[in-house]
């Protein structure tokens, strides 16, 4: 195993695989005796991977809410993609959030096709309107370009 490291981490990796249930169980039983350990690697993963855990908080809230639907990590990487890393109302650059062009609150669901990424202020700006509600409040306190 030593000789050939990434020989034997594809070995592993095809046996969890095929053998799921028996990997969970030797996980959690791990997970169990190494606490401290268990927490660690979970949070070294969330560091990793903060579009997932975007996205499982996302969910949380949305079951909270009794919303439809659900997206993956993937597609809110690549609707940020779409948007070019950019607020999809202002036009700024990130940090962006998931917001909801129908916001939970008023029936939206949490599907892909009603998510937009925004900057902090817009989406605290925008609050429980909807993405047509915030649009127009945007344009009008937009000043006139012929005055």
């Amino acid at each position: 195993m030593r000789l050939n490291v990434e020989k034997a981490r594809e070995a592993m990796r095809r046996w969890r695989k095929r053998h799921p249930s028996e990997h969970a169980t030797a996980r959690d039983t791990w997970d169990a005796e190494h606490p401290a350990a268990a927490n660690e690697r979970r949070r070294k993963y969330a560091r990793a991977h903060p579009e997932v855990r975007r996205v499982i908080g996302e969910r949380r809230r949305a079951r909270a809410a009794k919303a439809d639907g659900a997206h993956t990590a993937r597609e809110w990487l690549d609707l940020v993609a779409a948007y070019a890393d950019r607020c999809a109302y202002c036009g700024g650059p990130g940090p962006l959030q998931v917001d909801h062009r129908t916001p939970l609150a008023r029936g939206g669901s949490n599907s892909i096709d009603n998510i937009l990424p925004a900057c902090g202020p817009c989406n605290r700006r925008k609050h429980k309107r909807t993405e047509a509600e915030f649009r127009a409040l945007l344009d009008k306190a937009r000043p006139d370009p012929l005055t």
